[in-house]
């Protein structure tokens, strides 16, 4: 019988801190040459309505009742028959946020306790959770335009911390052990001269870092350095686009963004990877120094690491709903 799971499932099977031990295992395996990942590419076809569609993950609620469309697909690697299917919404938190938390669990000074986390908004929320299972944290401070978000009680209550709501993001970073973001700006949120000479930064983007700090670090690892995915787009011809955003890939937007930038700091596409440091493979950085982590792109390695987590928790607690897997299947030779 192939599984059927929600969200809702998920977020009650797996816990933070159970993601981030299956995220080490699986990148300890990358790193060691025990695991693959295969670099992301993207669809894009034209439509009707709203501009173009990817065949991946519909960027827009466009499904039955305003709903957005992501599934992860789990395969058996013996037997190549579905094992489960599954919304990716809070598995996308999920494993952004602990892929985040193992690199500062490497990275960050053993006795950090002060985190300052620019963004408010539904990525955010993991980061603090994730931030919190690696380090004991005393004190989050949160900065976010959006004063509602900011203001929110929500982290205080659940993880039992002091969450200040901080005016501006150069109050929220100052004195802070980790500093992190997750923002949608593609310019810079943080700047060098805010941060404490042993923090530790991550990021989603490159673009969110503030001249000086890749330079300034005596570390800086990338979650992979194949760090943009090929977007195919129908009319364009057979030569993909690299970028995050294929539109602004096209009209040359974020490449005007990045040559404002210095002529590089450094080349994130020579820097150790998550998985090499998890394997043991990179040096680890001086005490006190600063030392960054760059959340480059997602990788679907995450997605059979914690689908799998969801589907093993799933069969034990008899949760979600089957489906003959027969159904998937043919007799016809492929």
């Amino acid at each position: 019988m192939t599984l059927i799971l929600s969200n809702d499932e998920i977020n009650e099977l797996v816990s933070m801190e159970e993601c981030i031990e299956r995220l080490e295992i699986t990148y300890q395996d990358l790193g060691n040459g025990l695991a693959q990942n295969r670099p992301r590419s993207d669809i894009y076809g034209p439509v009707q309505d709203n501009g173009r569609y990817i065949f991946k993950k519909d960027k827009r609620p466009t499904g039955a009742g305003g709903k957005w469309i992501g599934l992860v697909l789990l395969f058996s690697t013996r037997t190549g028959e579905p094992l489960a299917i599954m919304p990716d919404g809070v598995m996308q938190k999920l494993r952004v946020a602990a892929a985040n938390a193992l690199a500062a669990k490497y990275m960050a000074a053993q006795n950090a306790a002060t985190y300052a986390l620019i963004g408010s908004g539904w990525q955010a929320g993991g980061q603090a959770r994730a931030m919190a299972a690696v380090r004991k944290l005393k004190e989050i401070r949160i900065y976010s335009p959006t004063h509602a978000n900011r203001e929110s009680t929500e982290l205080a209550n659940e993880l039992a911390i002091k969450v200040i709501a901080s005016p501006d993001a150069k109050t929220a970073v100052r004195g802070a052990d980790i500093v992190g973001m997750a923002t949608n700006s593609i310019t810079p949120v943080v700047e060098l001269a805010w941060l404490e000479p042993h923090a530790h930064v991550t990021c989603l983007k490159e673009l969110e870092l503030g001249r000086g700090i890749l330079a300034n670090s005596s570390m800086v690892v990338v979650h992979t350095r194949l760090d943009r995915p090929a977007n195919y787009i129908v009319g364009k011809g057979e030569n993909p686009i690299f970028d995050h955003d294929p539109e602004e890939g096209l009209t040359g937007e974020i490449a005007k963004t990045r040559a404002r930038r210095p002529p590089n700091e450094i080349d994130l596409t020579t820097q150790p990877d998550l998985g090499e440091l998890a394997a043991g493979m990179v040096q680890r950085p001086p005490p006190g120094t600063m030392t960054t982590f760059v959340n480059t792109i997602g990788m679907g390695l995450q997605f059979a690491a914690l689908g799998s987590l969801a589907y093993e928790k799933a069969r034990a607690q008899g949760r979600g709903r089957e489906i003959p897997t027969d159904w998937l299947l043919e007799d016809v030779h492929p």
